[in-house]
């Protein structure tokens, strides 16, 4: 665990997002997958209460964006806000790790869970994986955020790209490319200026490596990302790109956050000093060996998953 210098992208995205949607006077169902929801209560914040939002990044090629939601997750956070503390914490979950669901003895990969709610009714998904993100952890989740590919590069594009400073050597020959074949990531060590693409799969590849070095370059992508924010001429070329960019993240950015609980939320999120925001990740030393009919996996080892949870959200994290 250790605190971030600098803003978790997703709060960078969804505050941009939501100054641009804002800005552009558009509903906020816009923000929403077309008729892709099933009637639900929107979230409600009475501003004393922790408020807890999943955020996750879709596996999903540019041309699959007919398949609505039915892909799997390349990213998955649960962000808590404590107004009673005022800090936030951010817990980063690996995708391979499994966990059990209610309705079942077995487990289940925490990436597929977005898929197997969708397979179950289509704009269920991301309630059934707060569900059994609740299950499993014991804090309740009042909101989702879910963006894919086309979303994640269209926002560092509009920034005008970012500088990340390559620690060790990258050659992953395997990287798959946005057609279904390979586009071999080669970088060396040092400060490289990545456009929306090339950060992308900065974060995402470990073929190299693992899951837990894949989530240390997405920090420095997070980083990157907020140095460039602290430039006031990269802020107001994104106003200026507002209707554009509301208009292409379309279907691409998805959440059943209303327009004025997102934007309130930004005005509490964004004076956060550094000292009050703790990331965290549930590393392989929390996990246990599990096999389940010879498949072998990893499952969270409940004893320290606690000290986890309570070293990210705060002791008083339940409920």
């Amino acid at each position: 665990m250790f605190r971030l210098s600098r803003y978790p992208l997703f709060l960078i995205v969804g505050a941009v997002c939501a100054a641009l949607l804002g800005l552009s006077a558009v509903p906020a169902t816009l923000a929403q997958t077309d008729d892709a929801l099933p009637e639900y209560p929107a979230p409600l914040w009475d501003g004393q209460s922790r408020f807890t939002v999943l955020i996750m990044g879709l596996d999903r090629r540019p041309d699959q964006t007919d398949l609505g939601l039915e892909a799997r997750t390349d990213a998955i956070m649960l962000a808590s806000y404590d107004p009673q503390t005022g800090t936030l914490g951010v817990l980063s979950i690996p995708r391979d790790l499994h966990l059990p669901v209610p309705e079942s003895d077995d487990f289940f990969r925490v990436n597929t869970l977005l898929l197997r709610g969708e397979g179950r009714q289509t704009g269920y998904g991301p309630y059934y994986a707060m569900n059994v993100l609740q299950y499993n952890f014991g804090l309740y989740i009042d909101a989702f955020v879910i963006f894919d590919f086309d979303a994640f590069t269209a926002l560092i594009d509009a920034m005008d790209g970012i500088t990340v400073d390559v620690p060790t050597p990258i050659n992953d020959t395997a990287f798959p490319d946005m057609d279904y074949g390979y586009d071999p990531l080669v970088l060396d060590r040092g400060p490289q200026q990545f456009d929306g693409y090339d950060a992308l799969r900065y974060a995402r590849t470990r073929h190299g490596d693992n899951d837990y070095l894949r989530g240390q370059r997405q920090l420095q992508v997070v980083e990157a990302v907020y140095d460039r924010l602290g430039d006031p001429q990269v802020v107001q070329d994104l106003i200026a790109q507002a209707p554009d960019l509301v208009a292409s993240l379309r279907g691409k950015l998805v959440t059943d956050l209303p327009l004025d609980l997102a934007l309130r939320l930004g005005l509490v999120l964004v004076p956060l000093t550094p000292d009050a925001i703790t990331f965290s990740a549930i590393e392989r030393e929390n996990t246990l060996d599990f096999t389940q009919r010879g498949e072998r996996f990893r499952i969270p080892d409940r004893e320290q998953l606690a000290d986890v949870l309570s070293s990210v959200f705060g002791p008083g994290y339940a409920g």
